[in-house]
């Protein structure tokens, strides 16, 4: 039984430390850009995005709501 509880106690700490993302996450990311066939949705502005790109190509765009 004390074994049961270990593991369990163990389970449960590892899920309560696991990163969930929450909606204000998901919010601050809301522009995209495209480069070679790959997607990164890690911009806040659309600034942001277009001056990763400087110079190197690609495009920029509005992250959709579905997403």
């Amino acid at each position: 039984m004390r074994k049961f509880i270990l593991v369990a106690t163990a389970i449960l700490g590892a899920l309560a430390i696991t990163p969930v993302a929450s909606q204000a996450q998901t919010q601050q990311h809301q522009w995209c850009s495209k480069f070679k066939g790959m997607t990164n949705c890690r911009y806040s502005t659309e600034e942001q995005c277009r001056a990763s790109r400087s110079g190197r190509g690609g495009t920029c765009f509005a992250r959709q709501a579905s997403r």
